[in-house]
C-alpha cells in the first residue's frame, strides 16, 4: 500500500501551521507512510499510536530507512523534543488526523470523480461491483479491501495519481462521526449508502443512532450539490429523497418510477436474474455469485454505471463475470459443495442485519437438510441479548439444526423454551464432532459469525 504522494516543505506548513513545523531548511517529500517497512527515500511517517502498537517506538527506524520529515503526537514529543531536533518534523494533537489532512489535501489536486460507498452491509462488494463496472472504460482507484477506516481511507487517498481517472471509496463507521469525518477527507462527487441496519449497537444504540451517523454522507452529499445514490427500499433511506435536488433513485419496482427499476428472481443454485429497467430501456443480468446479498448490491452498482454513461452492454458482461475475492478463508456469502454438502461460507464478519439476510439465503436453498453455524455477534451492547435471541428465532424457523458458538449465543439460547433443533458448544471442535455426525450428502450449511469469532476455522477444518 505505498504511494507518491509528494508534499514541498511549504505544502506542510500550509496544512499544520507554522507553529507546528520545525524545519531547518526548505525540502521535498516523495510519499507518506506509516510503515517502517515501506519506507522510500524522502518519505513522511506519521507516528500512529494504536491499541496494540506505539509507531513512536519506530522512528529512529523511519529515519534509518530513509525519511525526511517526521508527524508525532504532541503529548509523545513533550518527553522526546531533543530526539528530534536534527531532523525535520511536526507536531500535532493527534497523527491519524494529521494523515486525513494530508490525505485530503493531495485528493484536492485531482479534479476526478470518486464515489463513497457507505451502509451497515454490503459497503465491499458493492463497491467491488461499482469498481468493475466502471473500470470496464476508465482506469478506477478502488479501496484495498476493507481499508475504509480512518487509517485505511486517507492511505487509499494518497495512493492517486494522474493515473487515475475516477475512485471508488469504501468508508466505514464504529463510533459517532466517523462517517462524516471520512467524507470531508474524501470530498466525494457522489455517494452510496447501500442499507441502514443494525451494526455497532455499542456505539449507536439503536437504528436511529445508525441512520444518523450513516446519513452523514448525504450530509456532505447535500452540502457540496454531489450526487445521491438513493436506495429506495430502505425505508429509512427513501424519506431523505425531499432533500436533493441531485438524485438519482433506485430499487426493486415494476412501475418504472425509480431512474431505476429491479426485479430479483433468485435461481435454485442460489445465482440470481436481475430485469432491470432504466425508464427507456429494459435489460437482464444473470449473476454468476450466488446469494441474495450480490442481487441487492448489484443494483446500486448498475446505478453508478447507469448514471456516469456506462454503456448497458457493459454493464451486463461486468456483473456477470464477476467473481468475489476468494483469498482469504474467510468468505462473504462464498457458496461452493464439497461430497454434495452445499457450503455457505459467509464468515467475514456478522451483525444482526447481515446474519438476517445470510439466513434468507439459507432458506432458498433447495437441501432438505439445511444446518446454521452461528457465531456471537459482537459491538451490540446493551441490544446483545435481544438480538441474538431474534436471530435464534429467525435460524429455527429455516435450518433443521441450529449449532451456536459464543457465550452471548449461550445466554440467548437460554431464553428459549427447550429446542431440540438448536445447540450450543463451548468449543469449535466439539461443533465440528457434531456436526459431522448430522451432515448428510444433501445438506446446505450456512457458516456466519463476527470477524472475532474466526468461524471460517470451522469451514476451513470441515473441507479438510
Amino acid at each position: 500500500m505505498t504511494n507518491s504522494a509528494a508534499f514541498t516543505s511549504n505544502e506542510l506548513i500550509a496544512i499544520f501551521g507554522e507553529n507546528n513545523c520545525f524545519f531547518p531548511k526548505d525540502f521535498v517529500t516523495q510519499s507518506v507512510e506509516t510503515d517502517t517497512r515501506l519506507m522510500k527515500p524522502n518519505s513522511i511517517f506519521i507516528a500512529i499510536k494504536g491499541e496494540q502498537h506505539d509507531s513512536h517506538n519506530f522512528i529512529d527506524k523511519a529515519i534509518d530507512n530513509g525519511a525526511n520529515c517526521i508527524i508525532v503526537d504532541s503529548v509523545w514529543y513533550e518527553n522526546n523534543v531533543d530526539n528530534l531536533k536534527n531532523y525535520n518534523h511536526i507536531v500535532v494533537k493527534n497523527t491519524i488526523n494529521a494523515l486525513g489532512k494530508l490525505a485530503n489535501f493531495h485528493r484536492s489536486r485531482f479534479n476526478i470523480d470518486i464515489i463513497a460507498v457507505a451502509g451497515s452491509n454490503g459497503k465491499t462488494t458493492t463497491k467491488e461491483l461499482i469498481a468493475k463496472i466502471l473500470s470496464s472504460e476508465k482506469n478506477i482507484l478502488k479501496t484495498h479491501k476493507n481499508f475504509n477506516n480512518q487509517i485505511g481511507v486517507p492511505l487509499m487517498l494518497l495512493r492517486l495519481d494522474e493515473t487515475y481517472q475516477m475512485a471508488v471509496i469504501e468508508i466505514g463507521t464504529n463510533e459517532p462521526g466517523e462517517i462524516y469525518l471520512l467524507s470531508e477527507i474524501v470530498a466525494p462527487t457522489a455517494g452510496v449508502i447501500t442499507n441502514i441496519g443494525k451494526e455497532h449497537l455499542e456505539g449507536f444504540i439503536d437504528l436511529d443512532g445508525v441512520e444518523s451517523e450513516e446519513t452523514s454522507l448525504f450530509a456532505y452529499l447535500k452540502k457540496s450539490d454531489s450526487i445521491a445514490f438513493l436506495n429506495m427500499d430502505d425505508d429509512r433511506l427513501k424519506k431523505y429523497l425531499p432533500l436533493f435536488d441531485n438524485v438519482f433513485t433506485y430499487g426493486k419496482n415494476t412501475n418504472g418510477e425509480y431512474n431505476l427499476n429491479a426485479t430479483i428472481e433468485i435461481n435454485n443454485d442460489l445465482t440470481s436474474k436481475l430485469t432491470l429497467n432504466n425508464q427507456t430501456e429494459t435489460f437482464e443480468v444473470n449473476l454468476k455469485v450466488k446469494g441474495l446479498n450480490y442481487a441487492y448490491n448489484a443494483i446500486p452498482a448498475v446505478a453508478v454505471g447507469l448514471f456516469y454513461k456506462i454503456p448497458i452492454p457493459t454493464i451486463i458482461q461486468s456483473l456477470e463475470s464477476f467473481a468475489p475475492d476468494c483469498d482469504q478463508d474467510y468468505g462473504r456469502m462464498v457458496v461452493f459443495q464439497k461430497n454434495g454438502v452445499t457450503i455457505l461460507n459467509d464468515t467475514y464478519n456478522a451483525n444482526p442485519s447481515s446474519t438476517a439476510l445470510a439466513l434468507e439465503t439459507l432458506s432458498l436453498t433447495q437441501s432438505d437438510n439445511k444446518i446454521a453455524v452461528l457465531g456471537d455477534m459482537l459491538e451490540l451492547g446493551d441490544s446483545a441479548i435481544k438480538e441474538h435471541k431474534e436471530i435464534l428465532d429467525k435460524a429455527k424457523s429455516i435450518a433443521n439444526f441450529v449449532l451456536l458458538y459464543g457465550p452471548t449465543y449461550r445466554e440467548a439460547l437460554t431464553m428459549l423454551k427447550e429446542e431440540d433443533k438448536i445447540t450450543h458448544f463451548d468449543n469449535k471442535q466439539e461443533l465440528l464432532n457434531h456436526l459431522h455426525i448430522i451432515l448428510s450428502d444433501d445438506t446446505a450449511l450456512l457458516v456466519k459469525g463476527s470477524r472475532g469469532m474466526k468461524m471460517e476455522e470451522i469451514v476451513k477444518q470441515l473441507v479438510q
